[in-house]
Protein backbone atom coordinates (compact mmCIF):
# COMPACT_ATOMS: atom_id res chain seq x y z
CA UNK A 1 0.00 0.00 0.00
CA UNK A 2 1.57 3.23 -0.73
CA UNK A 3 1.23 6.82 0.80
CA UNK A 4 -1.09 8.85 -1.85
CA UNK A 5 -0.47 12.07 -0.25
CA UNK A 6 3.22 11.49 -0.72
CA UNK A 7 3.16 10.87 -4.47
CA UNK A 8 0.82 13.09 -5.13
CA UNK A 9 2.48 16.45 -6.24
CA UNK A 10 1.91 18.74 -3.88
CA UNK A 11 1.39 21.75 -6.01
CA UNK A 12 -1.27 20.81 -8.51
CA UNK A 13 -1.40 23.31 -11.74
CA UNK A 14 -4.60 25.73 -11.31
CA UNK A 15 -7.30 25.25 -13.56
CA UNK A 16 -7.27 28.86 -14.01
CA UNK A 17 -3.71 30.86 -13.73
CA UNK A 18 -3.59 33.68 -11.65
CA UNK A 19 -2.50 37.06 -13.15
CA UNK A 20 0.88 37.61 -11.94
CA UNK A 21 2.42 40.90 -10.13
CA UNK A 22 5.95 41.50 -9.18
CA UNK A 23 6.62 43.34 -6.05
CA UNK A 24 9.87 44.63 -5.57
CA UNK A 25 10.90 46.35 -2.07
CA UNK A 26 11.87 45.68 1.44
CA UNK A 27 10.88 42.92 3.68
CA UNK A 28 9.24 44.30 6.77
CA UNK A 29 9.83 42.03 9.68
CA UNK A 30 6.64 42.98 11.84
CA UNK A 31 4.67 41.95 8.36
CA UNK A 32 2.32 45.63 8.57
CA UNK A 33 4.06 46.68 5.64
CA UNK A 34 6.74 46.05 2.52
CA UNK A 35 6.32 43.37 0.40
CA UNK A 36 4.61 41.47 2.83
CA UNK A 37 1.81 43.71 3.28
CA UNK A 38 1.69 43.46 -1.11
CA UNK A 39 1.70 39.84 -1.15
CA UNK A 40 -0.93 40.08 1.20
CA UNK A 41 -3.26 42.78 -0.55
CA UNK A 42 -2.46 40.76 -3.89
CA UNK A 43 -3.82 37.16 -3.02
CA UNK A 44 -6.68 38.93 -1.56
CA UNK A 45 -7.41 40.36 -4.90
CA UNK A 46 -7.09 37.28 -6.82
CA UNK A 47 -3.58 38.12 -7.85
CA UNK A 48 0.02 35.87 -7.48
CA UNK A 49 2.50 37.94 -6.06
CA UNK A 50 6.26 37.31 -6.85
CA UNK A 51 8.49 38.95 -4.76
CA UNK A 52 11.94 40.78 -5.17
CA UNK A 53 13.52 41.65 -1.55
CA UNK A 54 15.84 44.88 -2.00
CA UNK A 55 16.41 45.23 1.31
CA UNK A 56 15.85 43.39 5.11
CA UNK A 57 14.52 45.30 7.49
CA UNK A 58 14.78 45.13 11.46
CA UNK A 59 11.44 46.53 12.53
CA UNK A 60 8.84 46.84 15.18
CA UNK A 61 5.45 48.64 14.40
CA UNK A 62 6.96 51.23 16.13
CA UNK A 63 10.37 51.05 15.59
CA UNK A 64 12.79 50.23 12.93
CA UNK A 65 16.23 49.48 14.22
CA UNK A 66 18.39 48.30 11.16
CA UNK A 67 18.39 47.98 7.49
CA UNK A 68 20.74 45.38 4.89
CA UNK A 69 20.35 46.37 1.49
CA UNK A 70 20.64 43.55 -1.06
CA UNK A 71 23.11 43.91 -3.43
CA UNK A 72 22.36 44.95 -7.18
CA UNK A 73 24.11 41.45 -8.58
CA UNK A 74 21.22 39.51 -6.09
CA UNK A 75 18.48 41.75 -6.98
CA UNK A 76 19.48 40.93 -10.95
CA UNK A 77 19.45 37.52 -9.81
CA UNK A 78 15.94 37.26 -8.16
CA UNK A 79 14.67 39.28 -11.35
CA UNK A 80 16.41 36.61 -14.17
CA UNK A 81 15.64 33.80 -12.44
CA UNK A 82 11.13 35.12 -11.92
CA UNK A 83 11.81 36.25 -15.71
CA UNK A 84 12.87 32.81 -17.12
CA UNK A 85 9.93 31.01 -15.28
CA UNK A 86 7.00 33.61 -14.27
CA UNK A 87 6.88 36.86 -16.42
CA UNK A 88 4.68 39.57 -14.81
CA UNK A 89 1.35 41.48 -15.92
CA UNK A 90 2.72 44.32 -13.64
CA UNK A 91 5.48 45.54 -11.82
CA UNK A 92 5.03 47.28 -8.15
CA UNK A 93 7.98 48.43 -6.80
CA UNK A 94 8.80 49.92 -3.39
CA UNK A 95 11.40 51.18 -1.20
CA UNK A 96 14.77 50.95 -3.34
CA UNK A 97 17.52 50.95 -0.88
CA UNK A 98 20.04 53.10 -3.59
CA UNK A 99 20.96 54.44 -6.70
CA UNK A 100 22.66 51.39 -8.15
CA UNK A 101 19.62 48.97 -7.28
CA UNK A 102 17.08 51.71 -9.22
CA UNK A 103 19.61 51.52 -12.28
CA UNK A 104 19.50 47.83 -12.33
CA UNK A 105 15.57 48.28 -12.17
CA UNK A 106 15.42 50.84 -14.67
CA UNK A 107 17.88 48.86 -17.64
CA UNK A 108 15.96 45.53 -16.55
CA UNK A 109 12.44 47.75 -17.18
CA UNK A 110 13.49 49.31 -20.12
CA UNK A 111 14.86 46.38 -21.82
CA UNK A 112 11.02 44.64 -21.44
CA UNK A 113 9.54 43.92 -24.70
CA UNK A 114 6.16 44.78 -25.87
CA UNK A 115 3.38 44.51 -24.14
CA UNK A 116 5.31 45.88 -21.52
CA UNK A 117 3.94 45.37 -18.20
CA UNK A 118 1.81 47.93 -16.05
CA UNK A 119 4.74 49.56 -13.66
CA UNK A 120 3.44 51.81 -10.76
CA UNK A 121 6.26 52.82 -8.27
CA UNK A 122 5.35 53.61 -4.63
CA UNK A 123 8.19 55.93 -3.57
CA UNK A 124 8.73 54.76 -0.03
CA UNK A 125 11.26 56.85 1.47
CA UNK A 126 10.82 56.24 4.98
CA UNK A 127 9.48 53.90 6.86
CA UNK A 128 6.35 54.71 9.49
CA UNK A 129 8.05 53.19 12.09
CA UNK A 130 10.82 55.72 11.82
CA UNK A 131 14.28 55.52 10.03
CA UNK A 132 15.50 56.22 6.28
CA UNK A 133 14.50 53.32 3.68
CA UNK A 134 15.92 54.93 0.76
CA UNK A 135 18.85 57.13 -0.79
CA UNK A 136 18.78 57.95 -3.94
CA UNK A 137 20.12 60.86 -6.24
CA UNK A 138 18.01 63.38 -8.19
CA UNK A 139 19.11 61.73 -11.25
CA UNK A 140 18.10 58.28 -10.48
CA UNK A 141 15.01 59.53 -9.65
CA UNK A 142 14.74 61.66 -12.77
CA UNK A 143 15.14 57.88 -14.27
CA UNK A 144 12.54 56.32 -12.59
CA UNK A 145 10.15 58.67 -13.12
CA UNK A 146 10.84 58.36 -16.72
CA UNK A 147 10.33 54.83 -16.45
CA UNK A 148 7.99 53.84 -14.52
CA UNK A 149 4.13 54.32 -15.37
CA UNK A 150 2.66 55.74 -12.60
CA UNK A 151 4.09 57.30 -9.15
CA UNK A 152 2.03 57.46 -6.19
CA UNK A 153 3.49 59.42 -3.51
CA UNK A 154 1.65 60.58 -0.55
CA UNK A 155 2.26 64.17 0.80
CA UNK A 156 5.64 64.26 2.18
CA UNK A 157 7.18 62.22 -0.21
CA UNK A 158 5.82 63.95 -2.99
CA UNK A 159 7.65 67.36 -0.91
CA UNK A 160 10.81 65.69 -1.15
CA UNK A 161 10.53 64.80 -4.80
CA UNK A 162 10.16 67.90 -5.80
CA UNK A 163 12.18 69.72 -2.96
CA UNK A 164 9.18 72.19 -2.68
CA UNK A 165 7.14 72.84 0.01
CA UNK A 166 3.20 71.77 -0.47
CA UNK A 167 0.76 73.20 1.90
CA UNK A 168 -2.13 74.12 -0.24
CA UNK A 169 -4.10 72.99 -3.30
CA UNK A 170 -2.04 75.55 -5.11
CA UNK A 171 1.34 74.25 -4.15
CA UNK A 172 0.01 70.61 -4.08
CA UNK A 173 -0.49 71.41 -7.81
CA UNK A 174 2.71 72.80 -8.57
CA UNK A 175 4.74 70.20 -7.00
CA UNK A 176 2.79 67.51 -9.04
CA UNK A 177 3.49 69.71 -11.89
CA UNK A 178 7.35 69.83 -11.30
CA UNK A 179 7.43 65.97 -11.05
CA UNK A 180 5.29 65.75 -14.67
CA UNK A 181 8.39 68.12 -15.48
CA UNK A 182 10.98 65.96 -14.28
CA UNK A 183 9.41 63.41 -16.39
CA UNK A 184 6.63 61.64 -14.51
CA UNK A 185 4.27 59.82 -16.77
CA UNK A 186 1.38 60.50 -14.54
CA UNK A 187 1.55 60.75 -10.92
CA UNK A 188 -1.12 59.55 -7.86
CA UNK A 189 -0.93 61.95 -4.83
CA UNK A 190 -2.35 60.23 -1.55
CA UNK A 191 -4.22 63.24 0.31
CA UNK A 192 -3.84 61.70 3.88
CA UNK A 193 -1.34 63.93 4.94
CA UNK A 194 -3.24 67.42 3.64
CA UNK A 195 -4.01 68.48 6.66
CA UNK A 196 -5.64 71.83 5.26
CA UNK A 197 -8.23 69.77 3.26
CA UNK A 198 -11.38 69.22 4.93
CA UNK A 199 -11.84 65.67 3.07
CA UNK A 200 -9.21 63.44 1.92
CA UNK A 201 -8.66 64.36 -1.38
CA UNK A 202 -5.97 62.10 -3.86
CA UNK A 203 -5.51 63.51 -6.97
CA UNK A 204 -4.54 61.72 -10.37
CA UNK A 205 -2.81 63.98 -12.90
CA UNK A 206 -1.84 62.84 -16.63
CA UNK A 207 -1.18 64.33 -19.63
CA UNK A 208 -4.68 64.69 -20.64
CA UNK A 209 -6.93 65.13 -17.29
CA UNK A 210 -7.10 64.38 -13.96
CA UNK A 211 -9.30 63.13 -11.60
CA UNK A 212 -10.24 63.88 -7.90
CA UNK A 213 -11.01 60.98 -5.19
CA UNK A 214 -12.75 62.45 -2.21
CA UNK A 215 -12.94 60.55 1.22
CA UNK A 216 -14.46 61.80 4.74
CA UNK A 217 -11.43 62.25 7.08
CA UNK A 218 -10.73 59.53 9.58
CA UNK A 219 -9.06 60.00 12.50
CA UNK A 220 -10.14 57.36 14.60
CA UNK A 221 -6.98 55.52 14.58
CA UNK A 222 -3.67 54.73 12.20
CA UNK A 223 -3.06 52.07 10.20
CA UNK A 224 -0.05 51.18 8.66
CA UNK A 225 1.23 49.70 4.92
CA UNK A 226 -2.05 51.70 3.65
CA UNK A 227 0.50 52.91 0.80
CA UNK A 228 1.47 49.80 -0.41
CA UNK A 229 -1.74 48.56 -0.13
CA UNK A 230 -3.07 51.31 -2.36
CA UNK A 231 -0.50 50.96 -4.97
CA UNK A 232 -0.84 46.81 -4.83
CA UNK A 233 -4.29 47.55 -5.30
CA UNK A 234 -4.30 49.48 -8.52
CA UNK A 235 -1.92 47.07 -9.78
CA UNK A 236 -3.92 44.00 -9.35
CA UNK A 237 -7.18 45.82 -10.54
CA UNK A 238 -5.30 47.31 -13.81
CA UNK A 239 -4.21 43.26 -14.37
CA UNK A 240 -8.00 42.54 -14.10
CA UNK A 241 -8.15 44.45 -16.84
CA UNK A 242 -9.40 47.65 -15.65
CA UNK A 243 -9.37 51.00 -17.77
CA UNK A 244 -7.05 53.26 -15.10
CA UNK A 245 -9.76 55.61 -13.78
CA UNK A 246 -11.60 52.35 -12.82
CA UNK A 247 -8.39 50.87 -11.26
CA UNK A 248 -7.94 53.77 -9.20
CA UNK A 249 -11.56 53.76 -8.21
CA UNK A 250 -11.32 50.51 -6.99
CA UNK A 251 -8.02 51.27 -4.71
CA UNK A 252 -9.49 53.86 -3.11
CA UNK A 253 -12.44 51.97 -2.05
CA UNK A 254 -10.67 48.93 -1.05
CA UNK A 255 -8.27 50.52 1.19
CA UNK A 256 -11.28 52.31 3.05
CA UNK A 257 -13.31 49.18 3.26
CA UNK A 258 -10.20 47.48 4.64
CA UNK A 259 -9.46 50.32 7.32
CA UNK A 260 -13.09 50.52 7.76
CA UNK A 261 -13.34 46.65 8.34
CA UNK A 262 -9.87 47.19 10.47
CA UNK A 263 -10.26 49.63 12.69
CA UNK A 264 -14.01 49.28 13.52
CA UNK A 265 -14.89 52.62 12.71
CA UNK A 266 -16.90 54.49 9.61
CA UNK A 267 -15.40 56.99 7.14
CA UNK A 268 -19.03 57.19 5.38
CA UNK A 269 -22.14 56.07 7.50
CA UNK A 270 -21.01 51.95 7.44
CA UNK A 271 -22.05 50.09 10.20
CA UNK A 272 -19.81 50.09 13.24
CA UNK A 273 -18.36 47.42 15.08
CA UNK A 274 -17.14 47.96 18.45
CA UNK A 275 -15.76 45.67 20.75
CA UNK A 276 -16.92 46.03 24.44
CA UNK A 277 -15.53 48.80 27.04
CA UNK A 278 -14.31 46.05 28.99
CA UNK A 279 -11.60 44.96 26.39
CA UNK A 280 -11.48 48.88 24.08
CA UNK A 281 -8.91 50.07 26.84
CA UNK A 282 -6.49 47.02 26.52
CA UNK A 283 -6.81 46.68 22.72
CA UNK A 284 -3.25 47.89 21.12
CA UNK A 285 -3.57 50.05 18.05
CA UNK A 286 -5.02 48.48 14.86
CA UNK A 287 -1.45 48.16 12.99
CA UNK A 288 -2.36 44.77 10.88
CA UNK A 289 -5.00 45.30 7.97
CA UNK A 290 -7.92 43.21 7.87
CA UNK A 291 -8.39 41.92 3.70
CA UNK A 292 -11.73 42.26 2.59
CA UNK A 293 -11.48 41.58 -1.17
CA UNK A 294 -13.62 43.52 -3.78
CA UNK A 295 -15.08 46.07 -2.42
CA UNK A 296 -18.42 45.52 -1.60
CA UNK A 297 -20.08 48.52 0.07
CA UNK A 298 -21.48 51.61 -1.82
CA UNK A 299 -20.44 53.44 0.82
CA UNK A 300 -16.32 52.75 0.44
CA UNK A 301 -16.23 54.06 -2.85
CA UNK A 302 -14.91 58.04 -2.84
CA UNK A 303 -16.62 60.55 -4.81
CA UNK A 304 -15.10 60.90 -7.81
CA UNK A 305 -14.50 63.95 -10.41
CA UNK A 306 -13.23 64.42 -13.77
CA UNK A 307 -11.07 67.81 -14.99
CA UNK A 308 -9.89 67.50 -18.74
CA UNK A 309 -7.18 69.45 -20.67
CA UNK A 310 -7.40 69.64 -24.53
CA UNK A 311 -5.85 66.62 -25.18
CA UNK A 312 -7.94 63.92 -26.11
CA UNK A 313 -8.16 60.36 -24.13
CA UNK A 314 -9.06 57.55 -25.03
CA UNK A 315 -11.92 57.52 -23.19
CA UNK A 316 -15.01 59.68 -23.51
CA UNK A 317 -15.59 60.39 -19.85
CA UNK A 318 -11.76 61.60 -19.87
CA UNK A 319 -11.18 62.97 -23.28
CA UNK A 320 -14.22 65.30 -23.82
CA UNK A 321 -12.71 68.96 -23.97
CA UNK A 322 -13.98 71.02 -21.23
CA UNK A 323 -13.73 74.52 -21.07
CA UNK A 324 -13.75 76.23 -17.23
CA UNK A 325 -17.21 77.48 -18.14
CA UNK A 326 -18.19 74.16 -18.60
CA UNK A 327 -16.10 72.69 -15.37
CA UNK A 328 -17.87 75.25 -13.67
CA UNK A 329 -21.74 74.02 -14.85
CA UNK A 330 -20.75 70.74 -13.38
CA UNK A 331 -18.99 71.80 -10.19
CA UNK A 332 -22.54 73.86 -9.75
CA UNK A 333 -24.74 71.26 -10.47
CA UNK A 334 -22.84 69.29 -7.71
CA UNK A 335 -23.43 72.11 -5.49
CA UNK A 336 -25.98 71.36 -2.65
CA UNK A 337 -26.72 68.10 -2.78
CA UNK A 338 -29.61 68.65 -5.39
CA UNK A 339 -31.62 65.83 -7.06
CA UNK A 340 -32.90 65.53 -10.40
CA UNK A 341 -37.03 64.50 -10.46
CA UNK A 342 -37.51 60.91 -9.52
CA UNK A 343 -38.98 58.32 -12.10
CA UNK A 344 -42.68 58.08 -11.68
CA UNK A 345 -42.18 53.95 -12.53
CA UNK A 346 -38.89 52.32 -11.66
CA UNK A 347 -40.10 49.20 -12.97
CA UNK A 348 -38.77 50.09 -16.29
CA UNK A 349 -38.59 46.88 -18.00
CA UNK A 350 -37.82 46.50 -21.37
CA UNK A 351 -36.62 50.07 -22.84
CA UNK A 352 -36.87 50.82 -26.21
CA UNK A 353 -34.32 53.54 -27.78
CA UNK A 354 -35.35 54.79 -31.28
CA UNK A 355 -34.34 56.86 -33.93
CA UNK A 356 -37.99 58.42 -35.19
CA UNK A 357 -41.40 59.42 -33.76
CA UNK A 358 -42.56 56.50 -36.06
CA UNK A 359 -41.13 53.99 -34.12
CA UNK A 360 -42.58 55.78 -30.63
CA UNK A 361 -46.14 55.66 -32.56
CA UNK A 362 -45.61 51.71 -33.37
CA UNK A 363 -44.61 50.29 -29.62
CA UNK A 364 -46.01 52.73 -27.35
CA UNK A 365 -49.63 50.26 -27.79
CA UNK A 366 -47.21 47.39 -26.24
CA UNK A 367 -47.90 49.16 -23.02
CA UNK A 368 -43.90 49.75 -22.94
CA UNK A 369 -43.23 52.12 -19.65
CA UNK A 370 -39.98 54.02 -20.53
CA UNK A 371 -38.61 54.80 -24.43
CA UNK A 372 -36.10 57.08 -25.67
CA UNK A 373 -35.95 59.46 -28.75
CA UNK A 374 -32.22 59.62 -30.27
CA UNK A 375 -32.42 61.54 -32.87
CA UNK A 376 -28.78 62.29 -34.69
CA UNK A 377 -29.87 63.75 -37.62
CA UNK A 378 -32.02 66.63 -39.54
CA UNK A 379 -32.26 70.40 -39.04
CA UNK A 380 -33.18 71.68 -35.61
CA UNK A 381 -37.01 72.42 -36.58
CA UNK A 382 -37.46 68.69 -37.62
CA UNK A 383 -36.34 67.31 -34.59
CA UNK A 384 -38.27 70.00 -32.72
CA UNK A 385 -41.21 68.46 -34.74
CA UNK A 386 -40.11 64.87 -33.98
CA UNK A 387 -39.67 65.44 -30.27
CA UNK A 388 -43.16 67.59 -30.17
CA UNK A 389 -44.55 64.64 -32.09
CA UNK A 390 -43.31 62.10 -29.59
CA UNK A 391 -44.83 63.55 -26.60
CA UNK A 392 -48.04 63.89 -28.07
CA UNK A 393 -47.72 60.50 -28.38
CA UNK A 394 -47.53 59.43 -25.00
CA UNK A 395 -49.19 62.12 -23.40
CA UNK A 396 -51.77 59.76 -21.81
CA UNK A 397 -49.83 56.91 -21.70
CA UNK A 398 -47.95 55.67 -18.62
CA UNK A 399 -44.98 55.59 -21.10
CA UNK A 400 -41.74 57.76 -20.06
CA UNK A 401 -40.17 59.68 -22.85
CA UNK A 402 -36.65 60.35 -22.51
CA UNK A 403 -35.23 62.67 -25.29
CA UNK A 404 -31.51 61.94 -26.00
CA UNK A 405 -28.65 64.88 -26.27
CA UNK A 406 -31.28 67.64 -27.26
CA UNK A 407 -31.98 69.19 -23.91
CA UNK A 408 -32.62 72.76 -24.83
CA UNK A 409 -35.46 71.40 -26.78
CA UNK A 410 -36.34 69.15 -24.24
CA UNK A 411 -37.02 72.32 -21.72
CA UNK A 412 -38.68 74.35 -24.60
CA UNK A 413 -40.79 71.94 -25.56
CA UNK A 414 -41.25 71.06 -21.59
CA UNK A 415 -40.43 66.97 -21.97
CA UNK A 416 -40.91 64.59 -19.51
CA UNK A 417 -36.75 63.72 -19.21
CA UNK A 418 -33.42 63.76 -21.28
CA UNK A 419 -31.08 61.20 -21.40
CA UNK A 420 -26.92 62.59 -21.61
CA UNK A 421 -24.05 60.60 -22.49
CA UNK A 422 -20.49 61.60 -20.76
CA UNK A 423 -19.55 63.58 -24.02
CA UNK A 424 -22.48 65.92 -23.43
CA UNK A 425 -22.46 66.21 -19.43
CA UNK A 426 -20.10 69.06 -19.75
CA UNK A 427 -21.73 70.69 -22.59
CA UNK A 428 -25.66 70.17 -20.97
CA UNK A 429 -26.83 73.16 -18.22
CA UNK A 430 -27.64 70.77 -15.62
CA UNK A 431 -28.70 73.18 -13.66
CA UNK A 432 -31.57 74.08 -16.47
CA UNK A 433 -32.29 71.06 -16.82
CA UNK A 434 -33.40 70.43 -13.31
CA UNK A 435 -34.73 73.85 -12.75
CA UNK A 436 -37.27 72.86 -15.58
CA UNK A 437 -38.34 70.05 -13.75
CA UNK A 438 -37.16 67.72 -16.45
CA UNK A 439 -35.89 63.70 -15.45
CA UNK A 440 -32.20 63.12 -16.20
CA UNK A 441 -30.57 59.80 -17.38
CA UNK A 442 -27.11 59.58 -17.62
CA UNK A 443 -24.30 56.87 -19.38
CA UNK A 444 -21.69 55.50 -17.67
CA UNK A 445 -18.99 52.95 -18.79
CA UNK A 446 -17.60 51.96 -15.44
CA UNK A 447 -16.85 52.65 -12.01
CA UNK A 448 -14.99 56.05 -12.22
CA UNK A 449 -18.19 57.59 -14.16
CA UNK A 450 -20.51 56.02 -12.11
CA UNK A 451 -19.09 57.78 -8.66
CA UNK A 452 -18.81 60.79 -10.79
CA UNK A 453 -22.65 60.86 -12.20
CA UNK A 454 -24.20 59.70 -8.77
CA UNK A 455 -22.77 62.97 -6.98
CA UNK A 456 -25.49 64.45 -9.86
CA UNK A 457 -28.40 62.72 -8.19
CA UNK A 458 -29.69 61.61 -11.67
CA UNK A 459 -32.96 59.74 -12.11
CA UNK A 460 -31.83 57.05 -13.53
CA UNK A 461 -28.00 55.53 -14.57
CA UNK A 462 -27.47 53.92 -17.83
CA UNK A 463 -24.77 51.02 -16.88
CA UNK A 464 -22.39 49.91 -20.27
CA UNK A 465 -21.90 48.59 -22.52
CA UNK A 466 -22.56 45.26 -21.04
CA UNK A 467 -21.78 43.51 -24.65
CA UNK A 468 -20.02 44.28 -27.67
CA UNK A 469 -22.27 46.57 -29.86
CA UNK A 470 -22.48 47.65 -33.57
CA UNK A 471 -24.86 50.52 -32.66
CA UNK A 472 -22.22 52.87 -31.87
CA UNK A 473 -18.43 53.48 -31.52
CA UNK A 474 -17.61 53.00 -27.73
CA UNK A 475 -14.66 54.41 -25.78
CA UNK A 476 -14.34 51.46 -23.46
CA UNK A 477 -14.93 47.51 -23.46
CA UNK A 478 -17.46 45.68 -22.93
CA UNK A 479 -18.13 45.15 -19.40
CA UNK A 480 -19.85 41.78 -18.77
CA UNK A 481 -23.25 40.61 -16.50
CA UNK A 482 -20.34 40.07 -13.72
CA UNK A 483 -19.70 43.75 -13.38
CA UNK A 484 -22.74 44.59 -14.83
CA UNK A 485 -23.76 43.14 -11.23
CA UNK A 486 -21.29 45.39 -9.13
CA UNK A 487 -22.02 48.39 -10.93
CA UNK A 488 -26.14 47.60 -9.93
CA UNK A 489 -24.80 47.16 -6.29
CA UNK A 490 -22.48 50.51 -6.26
CA UNK A 491 -26.07 52.50 -7.59
CA UNK A 492 -27.47 52.14 -4.56
CA UNK A 493 -30.94 53.82 -4.47
CA UNK A 494 -30.47 55.09 -8.17
CA UNK A 495 -32.61 53.17 -10.86
CA UNK A 496 -30.43 51.33 -13.00
CA UNK A 497 -30.38 50.80 -16.99
CA UNK A 498 -28.07 47.56 -18.71
CA UNK A 499 -27.38 48.78 -22.44
CA UNK A 500 -25.53 47.46 -25.36
CA UNK A 501 -25.44 44.30 -27.33
CA UNK A 502 -28.19 42.57 -25.34
CA UNK A 503 -30.66 40.21 -27.22
CA UNK A 504 -32.96 37.71 -25.95
CA UNK A 505 -30.12 35.13 -25.77
CA UNK A 506 -28.56 37.49 -23.28
CA UNK A 507 -32.07 38.82 -21.58
CA UNK A 508 -32.06 36.45 -19.09
CA UNK A 509 -28.67 36.96 -17.63
CA UNK A 510 -28.81 40.28 -17.74
CA UNK A 511 -32.36 40.86 -15.72
CA UNK A 512 -30.86 38.44 -13.19
CA UNK A 513 -28.43 41.22 -12.19
CA UNK A 514 -31.27 43.54 -10.59
CA UNK A 515 -31.10 46.23 -13.41
CA UNK A 516 -34.62 48.35 -13.58
CA UNK A 517 -34.42 48.78 -16.95
CA UNK A 518 -32.86 46.55 -20.21
CA UNK A 519 -32.44 49.47 -23.15
CA UNK A 520 -32.43 47.79 -26.22
CA UNK A 521 -31.71 49.27 -29.99
CA UNK A 522 -31.09 46.53 -32.89
CA UNK A 523 -32.89 43.43 -30.83
CA UNK A 524 -36.38 45.45 -31.85
CA UNK A 525 -35.49 47.97 -34.80
CA UNK A 526 -33.76 45.22 -36.92
CA UNK A 527 -36.66 42.34 -36.07
CA UNK A 528 -38.92 40.90 -38.58
CA UNK A 529 -41.74 41.44 -36.15
CA UNK A 530 -40.54 44.39 -33.99
CA UNK A 531 -44.08 44.15 -31.55
CA UNK A 532 -43.44 40.57 -31.05
CA UNK A 533 -39.79 40.84 -30.48
CA UNK A 534 -40.53 43.04 -27.64
CA UNK A 535 -42.80 40.99 -25.86
CA UNK A 536 -40.44 37.89 -26.10
CA UNK A 537 -37.65 39.78 -24.86
CA UNK A 538 -40.29 40.97 -22.00
CA UNK A 539 -41.17 38.05 -21.20
CA UNK A 540 -37.42 36.44 -21.30
CA UNK A 541 -36.48 38.85 -18.86
CA UNK A 542 -39.20 38.10 -16.26
CA UNK A 543 -41.01 41.72 -17.41
CA UNK A 544 -43.82 40.76 -18.87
Amino acid sequence: MTNSHLTTPVLEPPSIRLPVIWCIGGVDSSGGAGITRDAITLANLNVHACVLTTQLTVQSNQHLLSTESMSASALNQQWQVLYEDTPPRAIKIGAIANDEQALLLCARMQSLVSPRPFVIWDPVLCSSSGGILSDLSESVIDELLTTVDLVTPNIDELAKLTHLSVNDDKSLQTAINRLVGKGAKSVYVKGGHAQWQEAVCDTYFCSSHSLYFRQPKNSKGDLRGTGCMLASAIAAFVVHDYCIEDALTLANAYVSEVRHNTLGVSDNNLPITTTSSRHKAASPPAYFARANGFPAQAASFPQVSFHCRNTVSNRNAAGVDKTPHNKKRVETALAGNAFFPALTNTKLGIYPVVDSVEWIARLWPTGVKIIQLRVKEGSQDAIRQQIKEAMELVEHTDCQLFINDHWELAIELGAYGVHLGQEDLHTADLNAIRSAGLRLGISTHGFAEIQCVRALNPSYIALGHIFPTNTKDMPSKPQGVERLAKYVKLCEGVPTVAIGGINLSRMSDVAKTGVNGIAVVSAITHAEHPLQAYKALAQEAGFA
